[in-house]
């Protein structure tokens, strides 16, 4: 995970294409929700950054989520509204 995250991160971040919002850890689970300017200059990054390295069991799910809900709706969970 974190060599996943290593390589993921920066390119993804560079020219503030994206910006990681929340990282869920448990359950022998990981998961990465990241607001991204558009679906398919996400997945051209993801492959760069991914690029030679061995394939990561890994499922990508794709939302439109403008007003950033998710991150509000976590975000007042953790401060209790």
């Amino acid at each position: 995970m974190i060599l996943f995250e290593d390589a993921l991160g920066p390119v993804l971040e560079q020219e503030r294409f994206a910006t990681l919002a929340l990282v869920s850890t448990g359950e022998n689970l990981r998961e990465w929700i990241y607001y991204a300017k558009s679906q398919a200059g996400f997945a051209a990054r993801y492959e760069y950054a991914l690029a030679g390295m061995p394939a990561f069991p890994v499922q990508i799910h794709v939302a439109h989520d403008p007003l950033w809900s998710t991150y509000d709706e976590f975000k007042m969970g953790v401060h209790g509204g």
